[in-house]
């Protein structure tokens, strides 16, 4: 340690003559210790919501989708599909064929995308961990069967039971018919199919999807050899390098989208939402450093006859200005670790035993979820440091220490 720091660390403990200036300066280092607290606490649980939506949305969508970039579908002449499943890093492909149509049950009805894909689509996403009420059963005996969102499934009033009474009547325009006012029903493509299973993604997607055999929606929509996109499933972390090969390969005439660019908009939301609240935590931040100018300028006047000594034995300005500069920093530095602290302790007691729920009501999780990440960790160190260096700097800089003492 040395002379600075050990003099500005007694000149921190040692007792004062003046109770104000110990009270303004535990002011200071508390004002620090809760706005670090608090910014990390605050990213660490805006982590959490973006790991869980970011969870929820993954289970549903695939890890690259294909869409045609002219048209609202492609053949399966525009893509070797064979190719792509026999690359070295994907695991599985389906192609898929969706449209809205209108799903009736009874008296009710909804206006529901139909998702028509290959009988083991549960290889995607393992989507059939996510059915809650059934099974993920497309295709049995010949049978076709659907798989229904939760919100659908409850607007509609039916469940994953497989029983007949369950039955959904679906609508879709003929294609080969023009509609008009008189045409009525005669215009419209109609099926049946019975219900395996309801999935929950917690997601918008249970209010906009069910899920059919391929070959149900191609009936159905009246396209025998088209789709309108193609999902794929990669290795884990070969992602951008599947999506860099397909990019040479069909860059020119699809949109191929990773899993962050199908839900681009909401993962841009949730990261502006995330500065924005560290942008004003970091502004309350600079309003506490202006205590410790004030503590600063307090502390030189308060430290008069002790300058007078160090004066004496040949001590000059910029020495006594790295003195006072030496006891603001530890006033930061000091402030900053207990801010961590208890921010690090109230992250690891919130996510053992959910202190700060979401209050009363159904929601997908009790409590706020918290995820601590390095890079937030040390974007608040430097935040920290970089507010309080000046607030500590300019008073000892502009203040004539010697100028105030009585020689």
């Amino acid at each position: 340690m040395n002379v600075y720091r050990r003099i500005a660390a007694r000149y921190l403990f040692a007792k004062k003559s003046h109770n104000i200036i110990n009270f303004i300066s535990i002011m200071s280092l508390a004002g620090i210790a809760v706005a670090t607290g608090a910014l990390l606490i605050v990213l660490s649980i805006f982590n959490g919501l973006q790991n869980f939506v970011a969870t929820a949305v993954n289970s549903f969508n695939p890890d690259i989708q294909m869409i045609a970039q002219k048209g609202k579908t492609f053949s399966s002449d525009a893509i070797n599909i064979a190719e792509i499943e026999q690359m070295e890093n994907v695991l599985y492909c389906s192609e898929v064929l969706s449209d809205v149509a209108v799903w009736v049950h009874d008296d009710k009805q909804v206006i529901a995308n139909v998702k028509g894909v290959r009988d083991d689509y549960y290889k995607m996403n393992s989507m059939d961990t996510i059915v809650k009420q059934g099974g993920f059963v497309l295709n049995e005996f010949g049978q076709a069967w659907a798989v229904v969102g939760g919100e659908i499934a409850y607007r509609l009033g039916i469940d994953g039971s497989g029983k007949a009474d369950n039955m959904l009547k679906v609508y879709y325009p003929n294609r080969t018919k023009t509609l008009k006012a008189t045409a009525g029903m005669s215009a419209l493509n109609a099926r049946s199919i019975i219900p395996s299973g309801v999935f929950y993604s917690y997601t918008e997607y249970d209010a906009q999807y069910v899920i059919v055999p391929l070959e149900f929606a191609q009936d159905l929509l009246g396209y025998a050899d088209e789709f309108t996109s193609l999902e794929i499933k990669c290795r884990p972390g070969m992602v951008h390098k599947v999506q860099k090969q397909l990019n040479k390969l069909y860059g020119d005439k699809f949109f191929i989208r990773n899993a962050y660019q199908q839900e681009e908009d909401l993962y841009k939301v949730m990261q502006s939402e995330k500065w924005s609240i560290y942008a004003i935590l970091s502004f309350i931040l600079l309003i506490a450093t202006f205590n410790m100018m004030g503590m600063m300028a307090i502390l030189i006047l308060e430290k008069k006859s002790e300058v007078k000594v160090f004066y004496a034995l040949g001590a000059d300005n910029a020495m006594l200005r790295k003195i006072f500069m030496h006891e603001g920093m530890l006033i930061s530095v000091i402030g900053l670790l207990i801010g961590l602290v208890l921010g690090l302790l109230f992250c690891f007691l919130q996510h053992q035993f959910g202190i700060i729920t979401f209050g009363d009501g159904h929601y997908l999780i009790d409590a706020y979820p918290v995820e601590i990440h390095l890079f937030d960790v040390v974007m608040i160190v430097l935040v920290v440091l970089l507010l309080t260096f000046p607030a500590v700097y300019w008073p000892s800089k502009k203040l004539s220490i010697l100028d105030n003492v009585d020689l």
